[in-house]
This record gives structure tokens, C-alpha cells and sequence, in this order.
């Protein structure tokens, strides 16, 4: 005696139900849930529907094939960046840990172009008002000088290291992007086929 058509649906499309298991005790993912990243599974509508996935899907499917999002900030690029450690030491605070471009973040704010500040007029001061007091405040004023200029080289420093390592890891996911975008293609095109000789998913 024949087996209804019902029966011949192949087990590993069913989801929550085990081998073997009659049609209806689990749920099928439907592509077009899949693709757009949902996982609300489809009930079967059809042996040929059936069929149709267990030729994509020989393995079956379940809502872990479904990818979880994924935070920008934690993906690493593999390639190898070794910077001059001259330039690293001139990048770094004496005393503190070695700069790191790959982890180092600036915000819009530190990278907003600085205006150049005009050199004020010396003011000439006769040698005689030259006491303690003003070359107290003097010497301040070259000390606090010389910080700002150490400060602001340390930055461009910082800058132009980590820059160069966005550059290298910019040419690496450019070369990725395509990558994926030709595998992307091929895909469309298998789809595209499958759906010309079966009807469309």
C-alpha cells in the first residue's frame, strides 16, 4: 500500500519534533523568515514545498542558523600592523603603557582641525622692572608653554600612528567587501536558477 504523500516529508526539515517524526509535530523555517533575520518558523504547506527545501537544506534547518547581531566594536581584522617603535615611543606617555593603535579611540571632538594662533606681540620690559616676581611668572609661563606643545605632539603623534593603521585595515575589509560581494552574486544567481526550473521559495 502507498504511503500518503503527507508521510514522505523529509524528517530533517522538521524543527522540535525528532527523526522520524509525522508532519506537523515540528515548525519548517521558511527562506524568506531566514533572510530577513527573523526566526518565526513556517508550518509545511506542501511535499513539493518540502522538497524543495531538503534540496537546499539537506542538513535541516533550526533558528541557530539564523546569525545573532553583531557590535562593530568587537570585530578584529586579522593582518599584521607592526609600527616603528620609534614611533611608538613618541606616541606613548614616559611611564605609562606603550600605545596601542588598534584599541585607541579619539572622539570628533579631538579630531576637529585647530586653528593656527598668531604669535602674540613680545611686549619689551625694561631691565630695571625685571624682579623676582616677573621672572617667577615667566618661567611659569615657559613651563606651561612647553607642556601644551608636548601635549599637542604626543596627539599628532597618537594620530598619526593609529591613522596608519586604519589605512592598512581599510585596504584589507575594501578587498573583504568585494570578496563577499562576488560570493554575494554567485548565491543570487544559484537562487535566481533554482527558482527559474522550481518556482520562486
Amino acid at each position: 500500500m502507498a504511503r500518503p504523500v503527507s508521510d514522505r516529508t523529509p524528517a530533517p526539515l522538521l524543527l522540535g519534533g525528532p527523526t522520524g517524526a509525522p508532519p506537523g509535530g515540528g515548525a519548517l523555517l521558511g527562506l524568506r523568515s531566514l533572510l530577513q533575520g527573523t526566526s518565526k518558523p513556517k508550518e509545511p504547506t506542501s511535499y513539493n514545498h518540502a522538497l524543495r527545501w531538503y534540496i537546499l537544506f539537506p542538513q535541516g534547518l533550526t533558528s541557530r542558523d539564523t546569525p545573532s547581531p553583531v557590535d562593530p566594536d568587537t570585530v578584529e581584522v586579522l593582518m599584521t600592523f607592526e609600527p616603528d617603535p620609534a614611533d611608538l615611543a613618541l606616541s606613548s606617555i614616559p611611564g605609562h603603557e606603550t600605545f596601542d593603535p588598534r584599541r585607541h579611540r579619539f572622539s570628533e571632538e579631538e579630531l576637529k582641525p585647530q586653528p593656527i594662533m598668531k604669535k602674540a606681540r613680545k611686549i619689551q620690559v625694561p631691565e630695571e622692572q625685571k624682579d623676582e616676581k616677573y621672572w617667577s611668572r615667566r618661567y611659569k609661563n615657559n613651563e606651561a608653554a612647553k607642556r601644551s606643545r608636548d601635549a599637542r605632539r604626543l596627539k599628532e603623534n597618537q594620530i598619526s600612528v593609529r591613522a596608519a593603521f586604519l589605512e592598512k585595515e581599510n585596504a584589507l575589509l575594501r578587498q573583504e567587501v568585494v570578496a563577499v560581494r562576488q560570493e554575494l552574486s554567485h548565491y543570487r544567481a544559484v537562487l535566481s536558477r533554482y527558482q527559474a526550473q522550481h518556482g520562486a521559495l
